[in-house]
């Protein structure tokens, strides 16, 4: 049995509905769009949200699957790890967990690093039922980290959250994202944000639990 929502949430997105109107979005999109609205209190966000092709009901599938959740900021598993416990109990992980304390900060980021790091060894594990969900809500040096390896030829995430926020490296992360061959949703151009990748995220784990 699903857990209830609270009033005053359920409230805001009835108001957020009155306002969106019809958006061509499907049952699973549509609350995606509507939790980012909520949580940010931003109708503009509307035409910059993209979805590649399944990519919902593939990441729902991975979830029941037991697939991890792999965040780049502590922000954004402090504000999933809740909801991942009282839907579908999945794991939730902070690359940062896996970064070097020192580096050379001229040629890389921790965020980065830590990427390299969990992925590689998330990697070798055995008896992984499906590929983890990565939620990206601050770094694009992360992303792009990710979509190295892939490039690369290693594993492919069940679905890329991609939402870094900010000017420099933001943008060019983003389109590298919706033009790789990995499940995504993103939100074009600068904006993004720990809060909002994991209203994604969570939309997805409410869907996910049964």
């Amino acid at each position: 049995m699903k857990t209830p929502e609270h009033p005053i949430f359920l409230e805001s997105i009835i108001y957020i509905r009155s306002k969106l109107g019809t958006t061509g979005l499907n049952r699973i999109q549509q609350s995606i769009l509507e939790r980012i609205i909520h949580s940010s209190g931003d109708f503009s966000l509307q035409p910059l949200l993209r979805f590649s092709p399944g990519a919902c009901e593939y990441a729902i599938d991975a979830l029941k699957n037991c697939a991890k959740i792999l965040t780049d900021t502590r922000m954004a598993e402090a504000a999933i790890s809740p909801m991942a416990k009282r839907t579908i109990n999945a794991d939730t992980l902070c690359i940062l967990s896996m970064a070097p304390t020192t580096f050379d900060a001229t040629t890389t980021t921790k965020s980065a690093i830590g990427m390299t790091n969990i992925w590689l060894d998330l990697e070798k594990k055995e008896n992984r039922t499906s590929a983890p969900i990565v939620v990206v809500g601050s770094s694009p040096t992360a992303l792009i980290s990710l979509l190295d390896l892939v490039e690369a030829g290693h594993s492919k995430p069940s679905l890329i959250i991609g939402m870094p926020v900010g000017f420099i490296g933001v943008s060019e992360s983003k389109n590298r994202l919706l033009n790789s061959n990995c499940p995504y949703i993103v939100l074009e151009g600068s904006k993004g944000g720990a809060s909002l990748a994991a209203a994604t995220i969570n939309s997805l784990l409410r869907a996910a639990e049964t």
